[in-house]
């Protein structure tokens, strides 16, 4: 763990009670993939990181050649293999570093629970990696009391937005479709699966999306993963051809 200008003991690490993050959630984080010492998309994440502080007007952060610096030497802190890195800024200015190694399973995949009213399209904070996260924390808290590994955030209508910790794309007749950014996290994985393949943004709506072909959320950390069943039941049938050819690239560049 790095805080503040050095790497520390998480045990006895510590914020002010006057953080903003730690007052009002006032604060931004990156969860991100290390690989073997290097950290694919690091380029990508702290232009949304960049982006974010900007359009909040977030003064006093931290500044972003201090996180890239601090980022890497996390990184290559860690044994070898994958792991999950966390950055956290707030305007105290705080910055703080979390790396702990981490298991991918390239060929797990994830059963979903559907939660109506839980996205709401014109919220732009949401739009943002804030610290203010309770609300995608308790929905992943329902999906996982109901058995489930993920919540799948519909608007009052049933509509699609996105997962509780991950953005999400349905592969209808072929073609790919996921949500517009409106009221969703512009995710990192989810830019390079548009800039790999085509994909068409769009609200899908209840009867549409429960019919798709296949479905699959992307994470930094995860890369490509299928959703194999929403509600107790199945999604689509047969190899999901179009998820496992996307997780092929996206793996590809996350490992190097």
């Amino acid at each position: 763990m790095w805080l503040n200008g050095a790497l520390v003991d998480p045990a006895t690490a510590s914020l002010s009670i006057d953080d903003p993050g730690v007052r009002h959630g006032v604060g931004l984080f990156e969860t991100m993939r290390a690989q073997d010492g290097a950290i694919p998309w690091l380029d990508r994440h702290l232009a949304r990181l960049e982006r974010s502080i900007a359009a909040l007007a977030l003064e006093g952060m931290p500044p972003i050649a201090r996180v890239r610096d601090a980022a890497a030497l996390v990184a290559t802190s860690l044994d070898t293999g994958p792991a999950r890195l966390r950055v956290t800024v707030t305007p105290h200015p705080t910055l703080l570093i979390e790396g702990i190694p981490a298991e991918i399973d390239p060929h797990a995949t994830l059963t979903a629970i559907s939660i109506r009213g839980a996205w709401h399209p014109t919220n732009g904070i949401a739009e943002h990696k804030t610290l203010s996260f309770l609300g995608w924390r308790d929905t992943e808290r329902q999906a996982h009391a109901r058995r489930s590994d993920t919540a799948l955030l519909l608007d009052g209508d049933g509509r699609l937005g996105e997962a509780s910790a991950a953005n999400v794309f349905c592969v209808i007749g072929g073609e790919i479709v996921t949500a517009p950014v409106s009221g969703i996290l512009p995710g990192i994985t989810r830019q390079v699966v548009m800039e790999i393949a085509p994909v068409r943004e769009a609200i899908l709506d209840e009867p549409t999306w429960r019919a798709a072909d296949e479905m699959f959320v992307t994470s930094a950390v995860r890369g490509v993963v299928p959703i194999v069943r929403c509600d107790g039941d199945d999604i689509g049938y047969g190899t999901r051809r179009v998820t496992a050819a996307l997780r092929l690239h996206v793996d590809a560049q996350l490992t190097g």
